[in-house]
């Protein structure tokens, strides 16, 4: 069979005889392959990439040796028509190459494989390339990403271009681009596809922080403020030299690539979230509430807002009305009694206009937020139309990230609140409409007939948009159904299990077939620049696993808390979709992918997004006790999760394993069949893996698999993890001293304190000297200053650094880690010494002894709850917060998001000497097993009063400010106070004796003025007790001050809620169900299994 002829000008490029030729040849080549993908392929077998690969690496080289000869004086008028040529030449192969690049992803491995992406690269400095290269480089780099989008795996083609562009002095070359002062069209063309290039390459962390430290978010900050202030948004008390300065505003379009750029860089990173916040740009056009002092912020959120002044903010957006309580009219249009008892607040409710006038400024704005660039985004969302919408709430939401972390610097209560109803009425109404015009195939929102997933390209962003922002807060989830999200969604996820024509699969009729063209099979699969890559995935079947996994997820969000919407769920008919969607590929994602042949079956599988995507809309519908007893058991969940439980990538293994902590609650149905199918033993083998994530994980689900099990199970689970292992886990490195460190909510905390878990409020003492550098928390939680000199910048400075520190400091990292593992662990073991209602309790308690060793085991107990001294770099601050806290108790009604470890000061004439506990929870895991090991036999009581450190340690915990840990404490008490018989009645009155001598009785009385309730009525019961075994004699004077402990019982910080099991709706800790029940064998009042729901406080 004849050889198809060459492409019009190979011949040329082949046998160059002048420059002015090749550039007409590169011309005619040019004109004969745009639009057609044959004649492209048919260029490319021919050898065409290879000389492209010459043009432009020769002309990059003459490019170099001319510049050089023009610094060292040489005549560059003489050589200005070679110049032209050589410029010319290196132009028309770029679009060559942009024109190869448009016909897909067979095309990017010819071109990576000839070596064309370093001489691109090379011509994007603009004080080298010629406007034009410039710009048709940039179009051409685009074109290159976009052709691998589908490609869903990191480690292919599309991560080339980036371990290539994030480095230097390509790297540099962006912010040269980017920071350019012209005004010209092309200047702003060139900025515009510079910041389309990021977002569309930068994907690993690496390369984000490269942008950061390289300028790159600086300038984009600064072109993102000038546009602001183009369009006439310039808030008062702003930087208005500041503003002058700032370059050029880009044009609507490059306006949308810079926002998206900037999402790209800045997520999911709170310190990156940070560094574009506190840009200098960002904070002279949008400054809010951060960059004020603490007395300055203090006093404009206390102070009332005049009747007719209008923030900024409320130029933005509309006043929309709070949710109304429970109280009256009449109610709300009278002050309270407490703001009379001042003078100074007579003058604010001089009259009962002033008084309703106050009552209707308490409306809902953008000063919710401290910055009002949150209030200007929503108005540009809903200004916005199809992607540009999607665009602005991409960034919104990255930056609602940095709003909670810092909520707690509002004193108002409602805040929070406030920015979740922002949302849900001005932002969550338009992804919902959105989802229906995407999903719908005549593009006008109508939902007559079924979803279209192929009608528009926006569906499987905006379903990701609103699974995003549905995860904040359960007011978001409830507008999504009231605008009848679910029901969309639920169609949509059934949709993609439909047959998809796949026409762009259909070969083009060619005169010449491939076969013709002779190539070596024995090639196939190397990567050449004279032959065509994998085609990839069908964009029709690429759409619809996009749409299935964006619906999973958003199903996920939205089924997060409320029963009512896992029955929608349910009545649509999703779970089913839900278990076809946990079902794998037989082979590894990338050898189906490759062959590209990929269907959406449900016995075909699915790829691994869709996996964890399934696994979290699982995860979300197994939080309920009756959907797991019912749809989740009738579908059969437990088979696939186990089977992902192998899977070869680690990120499914975790997901998998996060939805085994829900289904192997005791009310499971599905919990006796995985253990029999070797659920127990999988995870044994998991909680020893190098993840630190999937270690802890498999221990919170052997956590809630020995939970109220049969012994035999207990000792199988102990034996397989190996008593030696869980000796060490429990046990834990030694906390490294002086590693306090200010957090995120610029509170003074122990870096290894548990997430999300009260803290002791300190308030600021006077007298307070140190480095400047040196922070503390005040009651609020605000960023308190060394001098009222310091700086705005300097507190901005301060700031950035602590959060740098904590997210990218590997050793505070690992030490986090280890301590929640630690956590699980000593809750692992609480469940495995809890006895079932009716069976002999001391069993598995003497088990566990002989196990760890009796001495070895309550050495590691008092371990957990021995103060340590603080290190001496952190001696300034120590004392700093010693004097804080000596002198004022607690607030009982405050709350940290934050999470410090308890700190407790001692009364005595050394001002430095104070201790640091463990975290709350490390001391709830202990405390309860303490009140297992005492809910035993009195031999078992006996031994836990025998251990005197580790009740020392103890008696300092009844004035936590963890209420959780304080109920422990009182719930000890009762146990070893328990008369088991009367022969027992001589051994308890010698265990109420010894708690006398050490000071917990009075403790114990002290607790029933606590602020929480439950304490309360625990503490009642307990000093019945020691009064009864004391023979009623009258307590002794309360010692409680003499000891230097205070009356810290009724201090605050309420913890996570209590729950059962899955139902557990707080942000993953607290109790579970209730452990053994009084009775003959056990005797006494056991303590909470440790359970819990599988959200973990560390997702966000």
């Amino acid at each position: 069979m004849t050889r198809a002829p060459s492409p019009a000008g190979l011949d040329e490029l082949r046998n160059p005889t002048s420059a002015d030729a090749q550039v007409a040849a590169l011309k005619q080549l040019k004109n004969f392959i745009v639009g057609h993908d044959q004649r492209k392929e048919l260029a490319v077998r021919r050898g065409i990439v290879a000389h492209l690969a010459r043009v432009l690496q020769a002309n990059v080289k003459a490019s170099g040796k001319r510049r050089q000869r023009q610094s060292n004086g040489g005549a560059a008028a003489a050589q200005n028509a070679e110049q032209a040529q050589e410029d010319d030449m290196r132009l028309q192969a770029t679009f060559i190459v942009e024109s190869l690049a448009h016909g897909g992803a067979p095309f990017v491995t010819p071109i990576l494989a000839g070596g064309l992406l370093q001489p691109l690269l090379g011509a994007l400095s603009p004080a080298e390339a010629p406007p034009k290269l410039l710009t048709a480089t940039l179009r051409t780099l685009i074109a290159l990403s976009s052709a691998t989008s589908t490609d869903p795996f990191p480690n292919s083609t599309s991560a080339r271009i980036a371990r290539e562009l994030y480095y230097k002095p390509e790297g540099d070359s962006l912010l040269e681009i980017i920071a350019q002062r012209s005004n010209s069209w092309i200047t702003l063309e060139q900025v515009g596809l510079a910041a389309s290039l990021i977002s569309k390459t930068c994907r690993e962390e690496s390369h984000k922080s490269f942008l950061v430290k390289s300028g790159v978010l600086d300038s984009l900050a600064a072109r993102f403020a000038s546009y602001a202030v183009s369009e006439g948004y310039v808030r008062p008390g702003s930087d208005a030299s500041y503003i002058a300065s700032l370059p050029p505003a880009p044009r609507q379009k490059e306006f949308l690539a810079v926002v998206e750029a900037i999402s790209t860089i800045i997520s999911p990173s709170n310190y990156r979230i940070a560094v574009f916040l506190s840009s200098p740009a960002i904070v002279a056009v949008f400054p809010g509430l951060r960059l004020l002092g603490p007395d300055e912020k203090q006093a404009m959120l206390t102070s009332p807002r005049r009747p007719h002044a209008v923030h900024a903010a409320e130029m933005l957006l509309p006043q929309l009305q709070p949710a109304q309580g429970k109280e009256s009219n009449f109610s709300r249009a009278f002050p309270a009694l407490g703001s009379l008892s001042a003078p100074s607040e007579m003058s604010r409710i001089s009259s009962f206009a002033d008084i309703q006038s106050q009552a209707n400024a308490q409306y809902i704005t953008g000063e919710e937020y401290e910055s009002p660039i949150y209030a200007w985004l929503i108005r540009k969302t809903r200004e916005a139309h199809g992607k540009e919408q999607l665009t602005f709430m991409r960034l919104l939401e990255i930056l609602m990230a940095d709003a909670e972390n810092h909520i707690s610097e509002r004193p108002s209560e409602h805040s929070r609140e406030g920015q979740y109803r922002l949302l849900s009425i001005l932002i969550v109404p338009l992804l919902a409409k959105m989802v229906d015009e995407a999903s719908s195939g005549d593009g006008n929102g109508s939902s007559n007939g079924k979803p279209d997933l192929q009608g528009s390209d926006l569906l499987p962003d905006a379903l990701r948009q609103l699974a995003k922002f549905l995860e904040h807060s359960p007011i978001l989830q409830k507008s999504a159904n009231d605008a009848n999200v679910i029901k969309k969604v639920c169609q949509i996820l059934k949709k993609t299990f439909e047959a998809v024509p796949q026409p762009s699969r259909q070969k083009r009729w060619s005169p010449t077939p491939l076969s013709a063209e002779a190539v070596d099979e024995s090639l196939e699969g190397e990567e050449r620049s004279d032959m065509l890559g994998s085609a990839g995935v069908p964009m029709e079947m690429l759409n619809v696993l996009k749409c299935r996994e964006a619906s999973l997820l958003a199903l996920a969000a939205v089924a997060h808390k409320e029963d009512s919407h896992r029955k929608i769920i349910i009545e649509a008919g999703a779970v089913a979709c839900i278990a076809d969607s946990l079902v794998a590929y037989e082979q590894k994602d990338e050898d189906v992918f490759a062959r590209g042949n990929v269907s959406n079956g449900t016995k075909d599988g699915n790829p691994v997004v869709v996996l964890r995507a399934a696994c979290r809309a699982a995860r979300s519908m197994s939080r309920s006790v009756s959907v797991l007893r019912t749809s989740m058991m009738d579908y059969g969940i437990g088979k696939p999760i186990y089977k992902l439980l192998k899977h070869p990538n680690l990120e499914v293994c975790k997901a998998a394993t996060d939805v085994l902590c829900n289904l192997l609650l005791q009310f499971s149905p599905m919990r006796e069949d995985l253990i029999e199918a070797g659920a127990l033993k999988t995870l044994c083998e998991h909680a020893s893996s190098a993840d630190t994530e999937l270690r802890l994980t498999s221990m919170w689900a052997l956590k809630h698999l020995v939970l109220q099990a049969d012994n035999e199970i207990k000792m199988t689970a102990l034996e397989e993890l190996g008593t030696g292992w869980l000796i060490q886990t429990v046990s834990g490195p030694a906390t490294p001293l002086g590693m306090s460190t200010p957090n995120a909510a610029h509170e003074q905390v122990d870096i290894l304190n548990a997430v999300e878990e009260p803290s002791m409020d300190i308030d600021n003492g006077s007298g307070i000297s140190g480095d400047e550098d040196d922070v503390m928390a005040d009651s609020i939680g605000l960023l308190r200053p060394r001098s009222t000199q310091e700086t705005a910048a300097a507190r901005m400075k301060a700031r950035l650094r602590t959060i740098r520190e904590a997210e990218t400091n590997p050793a505070i990292k690992a030490q986090q880690d280890e301590l929640r593992i630690q956590e699980q662990a000593l809750d692992f073991i609480r469940n495995l010494i809890m006895a079932e209602p009716g069976t002999d309790p001391g069993v598995m308690i003497d088990h566990v002894l002989q196990a760890f060793g009796r001495d070895r085991f309550f050495e590691i107990l008092t371990a957990k709850l021995r103060p340590r001294n603080p290190g001496p770099t952190a001696a300034s601050r120590d004392a700093a917060l010693l004097r804080a806290s000596a002198s004022s108790s607690p607030d009982p009604t405050s709350t940290s998001s934050a999470g410090a470890g308890a700190t407790t000061a001692t009364n005595t004439t050394s001002s430095n000497a104070y201790t640091y506990l463990a975290p709350p929870e490390i001391l709830l895991g202990t405390a309860f097993i303490a009140v297992h090991v005492a809910n035993g036999p009195p031999a078992h009581r006996q031994l836990i009063l025998s251990q005197t450190p580790l009740m020392q340690h103890l008696v300092p915990l009844f004035g936590h400010p963890d209420r959780r840990i304080r109920v422990a404490c009182v719930w000890l008490i009762n146990n070893l106070t328990w008369i088991e018989d009367d022969s027992d009645r001589a051994g308890a009155r010698l265990r109420a004796q010894e708690l006398r001598k050490l000071g917990i009785e009075e403790r114990v009385r002290a607790c029933l003025g606590d602020a929480e309730l439950d304490v309360r009525e625990r503490a009642k019961t307990a000093v019945e007790q020691l009064a009864k075994l004391l023979d009623g004699l009258p307590p002794p004077p309360a010692a409680a001050a003499a000891m230097g402990l205070g009356q810290q019982s009724a201090s605050g910080g309420a913890g996570v809620g209590q729950g059962q099991g899955a139902e557990q709706h707080a942000a993953g800790g607290g109790a579970g169900t209730p452990g053994a029940f009084p009775g003959a064998a056990g005797g006494g009042v056991a303590g909470l299994g440790a359970s819990s729901g599988s959200q973990r406080p560390w997702d966000r």
